[in-house]
Formats: structure tokens, sequence, C-alpha cells
């Protein structure tokens, strides 16, 4: 059989790396975008091309696309916004212009914000979109660019919009936010209709490995996530904590003193939205075509978690 060749950007960061891992025991060959090649060890199965999406050269991601049958594009800028749109949306768009007439399909991860979370209680594939921040619009931009290259071009793609993933190396600092709370025995008297959007790391790259070869998964977008109400989860923090409580917070002063805080550091608005949404994440176009339940083992997890933090 012919092994098959895949391309990924991002195979450095903590979905990529997993998922190279993943593919290389499974006997595909990896191409590797990156502009630090330092940050891979020398191996047969993964092939490096130095590029840089802040400034592509599209000499260089022509010589890579032509070597892969498979793209999957996870790279972006999550924290500098002088970079977001470069990297994130016109690096997109060079890496689709390479591929649109060679039949490759990519993969593309997005976010599930760039859905407007405050029209309903729920959101599926079809929900009105809305972007929060710089970073959700450059993930709506590059979908949008997606879909005109699909309908001038026929390009094969998927779309995944994964919420807050859950991991050991996590780059979103909520959970920590709430392991602080927990910690010096803050409660929060949440309301019921609070729900937090997350997804296991490990949940994330089993689906890509399903549904990547799925013909009927080309050309759609999913969204992947678990709904969890608040108070369960911090219940299950103290828990694996075991901490006393010893100041209970009513809902709508924590709120009061995060929407104060917004004065000093701008930059808490994400915060408060996570702590104000009441909309659940409607996953069952990924599970209908999986035909499986989304898995969330939120206590093993947090278990995990809190532990490589001692």
């Amino acid at each position: 059989m012919k092994v098959k060749t895949i391309g990924i950007t991002g195979a450095s960061g903590i979905i990529g790396s997993k998922l190279c891992q993943n593919l290389i025991e499974n006997g595909y060959i990896i191409h590797v975008l990156t502009r630090n090649p330092e940050n891979f060890k020398k191996n047969p199965n993964i092939k490096i091309h130095k590029i840089d999406l802040l400034n592509p050269d599209k000499e260089k991601v022509s010589n890579f696309t032509k070597r892969i049958k498979f793209l999957f594009h996870l790279a972006s800028e999550l924290n500098d916004e002088s970079k977001m749109m470069k990297i994130n949306y016109f690096g997109t768009k060079v890496l689709v212009d390479s591929i649109k007439n060679k039949n490759i399909p990519f993969i593309y991860f997005s976010s599930i914000g760039v859905f407007d979370f405050s029209k309903s209680n729920q959101v599926n594939e079809n929900s009105h979109k809305k972007q929060f921040n710089l970073y959700e619009k450059t993930k709506f931009l590059s979908e949008e660019y997606i879909l005109k290259s699909y309908q001038k071009n026929n390009l094969k793609f998927i779309i995944l919009r994964p919420s807050i993933i859950l991991d050991l190396n996590m780059k979103s600092k909520i959970i920590d936010y709430l392991i602080t709370l927990s910690r010096i025995g803050i409660k929060i008297n949440f309301s019921k209709k609070i729900i937090a959007n997350f997804i296991l790391l490990d949940e994330v790259v089993k689906i890509i490995l399903e549904i990547f070869e799925k013909e009927k998964a080309l050309c759609q977008s999913f969204n992947i996530s678990s709904n969890i109400l608040l108070e369960d989860f911090l219940k299950t923090i103290n828990k694996v904590l075991d901490k006393k409580i010893f100041i209970s917070l009513p809902f709508n002063l924590f709120i009061n003193i995060i929407g104060l805080s917004l004065f000093f550091k701008p930059k808490n608005k994400k915060i408060k939205k996570f702590f104000t949404n009441t909309c659940n994440v409607s996953c069952q176009k990924i599970e209908g075509l999986l035909a499986g339940k989304i898995q969330l083992d939120y206590f093993n997890f947090l278990d995990d978690y809190i532990k490589s933090k001692k």
C-alpha cells in the first residue's frame, strides 16, 4: 500500500504535536510547515519545510503542498493582534490558493467563537455568526475564503470548530482562574443557566483521525464541544482540591467585580463572556457522522491538571 503524505501547519502546538504522533504511529509521512525547525526532533517520517506564515514565500509553499495528499491547517496567532490578520487570514489564503487546483483536502481549524452566542440558547453549524474579538474575526474571514474557493475552484475542505480545549498544556487560563477561586475558598453561586463549552484534546484528535478521510465529511463544517453546567464543573474542582468554602459570592456581585476589572484590564472581556454564557453548542452533526457521542471525562482531567500544577 502506498504511504500517504500529510501536510501540517502548527505541528508543534498542543493539537498538532499529538496529531503528528498519532499519524506517524499509523504509518503516515508528515510534511511540517514551520518557522521554527528546531522545535522538531529528527524523525525519518517528518519532513521539515521552513516557512513563516507571517511572510510566506509562495514558491516554498507550492513546493510544500505538491508533496502532500491532505493539508491540516492548525497554525494561528493567539496573542499578538498585530500579527493575527497576516498569519491567521492572509496565511490561510496563501495555503488555500496553493492547493485549490490540486485535489488536496484542506482540514481547517477554526473556532466556535465565530458564532453569536447571544442570539439563542444553542448554536449549530447554521447559526448566526458574529465575532467577539480579532482572533475570532480572522477565523471567520478564513472560513469565508475557504467557502469562496470551494464555490469557484471546487476546493475540498473540512472546517472544524472546537470550543475551549482541555489539556495539561492548554493555553487558555480559564481553568487556572477557576482553580484559584477554589484554592482561596471562594464559591460563586452560579445560575443553573451558566454553561461551559469544553472539549478534551484527546477527543479532538480522535475525531480528526476518524473523519479526515471520510468522503461524507468533505465540504462541510463541524462544531466540536461538550456542554457542562459551570456550577457542576466548579464542584468537581472543589472535590479534587478537597477545599473548604470560606466565602460565598452571589453571582451578580461576582459579575460586577469582573465588570469593574474591565475598566483596568479590557482583555478581561473574554473572562466575562465565559462566566455569563448560557448557550449550548450542538454537535449532532459530527456525532451523527461518527455514530457516537462526544465524551468529556472532566473529573480525571481536572485531577491530572491540578496535580500537574502543584
